[in-house]
């Protein structure tokens, strides 16, 4: 079970499969290794352009200190794992990880570059929360938008209930 381009599995899901039995030590390395290439790349091109990676990182830390002071960093975290568990949703590879609160808010956020992942805007109540979303993947042409209802369950995590996407711009 190897993972196409066009349909990849985040890491979260990987290490799923894999600790399950369902995916073999070589295809969990084959997997894995397209996120590792994709770390390096981004990596490579912040060395490249130190000066517009830097901005990038203010801008995306700005951003990330605005949306956990006006809907506190739990609320903004919590809808970023629930968002992770989305089949077929391409910032489930940047998202995996949103629960674990040793890895910064910020670094989720991708506001100028690709691979491009926005927050539009973001409502949050006690039991159920929305998120509009731009997102562009993969060399797509033109952003996607998304948006995302959440409502809580019985077992007191946020789940998607409800997913509309639109046409790219």
């Amino acid at each position: 079970m190897v993972a196409l381009r066009n349909s990849i599995l985040p890491p979260n899901v990987l290490f799923c499969e894999f600790e399950s039995g369902r995916m073999s030590r070589e295809d969990f390395h084959s997997a894995m290794s397209f996120h590792a290439k994709e770390l390096i790349e981004e990596m490579e091109e912040q060395r490249r352009n130190p000066l517009e990676a830097f901005v990038e990182s203010i801008r995306n830390r700005r951003f990330a200190h605005s949306l956990a002071r006006k809907h506190g960093e739990t609320a903004v975290r919590e809808i970023f794992t629930a968002l992770a568990d989305v089949a077929g949703f391409p910032p489930a590879r940047l998202l995996w990880n949103a629960g674990h609160r040793h890895v910064p808010l910020y670094c989720f956020l991708r506001l100028g570059c690709e691979p491009l992942f926005r927050v539009r805007s973001m409502e949050v109540k006690r039991r159920v929360a929305s998120i509009d979303l731009e997102y562009q993947f993969d060399g797509a042409s033109r952003p996607s938008r998304e948006l995302f209802s959440l409502k809580r369950g019985w077992h007191g995590n946020l789940y998607v209930e409800d997913r509309e996407i639109f046409p790219g711009k």
